[in-house]
């Protein structure tokens, strides 16, 4: 059996506005605020993954930051099969807070250029079954991002309800791991597998402890 934690990175930086540059780009340079690196600390100093062997984390400099925090003591693994979606070039009439929503309640919306839920719950999914079947370690943490992580659970989770302002419930065999609301930065989302086979999603916030 195996456990695998899928943690969201700390609080980000304020993106910049500049139009100059790739926007896909500048997203995955956003590094972690002051705030972001204080509770980054303060979760690597309890015991939710004091036996994590294993480090993963995506391509995005804030979740490889985070990882530096949390296991400061093992090798970060990077794989861009963790990134973030990839929005692409949002249309200029494109509501983009209700094209958030949206992308939740349908897997094959996307962008020109960009992602669906479809291609990142796949990409997703592979690398989390090549891991399964490859790691010896039984504890395992992926850093990476709230949208990723909440499509990728879709696959065993029911989506009750999505909302603006990104006001989502998530359960999972009846049980409520998100209401009305996102992961928070950071969290962690505990899978237990036996196999491929998924026995249990739970959802930890720091103030549950």
């Amino acid at each position: 059996m195996k456990t695998i934690y899928l943690i969201r990175h700390s609080i980000k930086e304020k993106k910049q506005n500049n139009n100059t540059v790739d926007k896909q780009k500048l997203n995955e340079e956003i590094k972690l605020s002051e705030e972001g690196k204080a509770l980054a600390y303060e979760l690597a100093h309890m015991d939710y993954l004091k036996n994590v062997k294993e480090v993963w984390a995506s391509n995005y400099e804030r979740a490889k930051e985070t990882a530096r925090i949390l296991f400061d003591d093992k090798p970060i693994n990077v794989s861009d099969s963790f990134d973030e979606r990839h929005y692409g070039d949002f249309d200029k009439d494109t509501i983009k807070d209700e094209f958030w929503i949206e992308q939740f309640k349908s897997p094959d919306l996307k962008n020109n250029n960009g992602e669906s839920q479809k291609d990142v719950r796949k990409r997703f999914d592979d690398k989390i079954n090549e891991i399964l079947e490859k790691s010896p370690n039984d504890e395992i943490a992926i850093v990476c991002h709230n949208a990723c992580i909440l499509f990728y659970l879709l696959k065993y989770c029911d989506l009750v309800n999505a909302e603006i302002p990104r006001k989502l419930t998530i359960s999972y065999k009846g049980k409520v791991l998100i209401k009305d609301s996102i992961m928070k930065a950071p969290s962690i989302m505990k899978l237990k597998f036996d196999g491929k086979d998924i026995l249990d999603i739970e959802y930890i916030e720091m103030s549950s402890k």
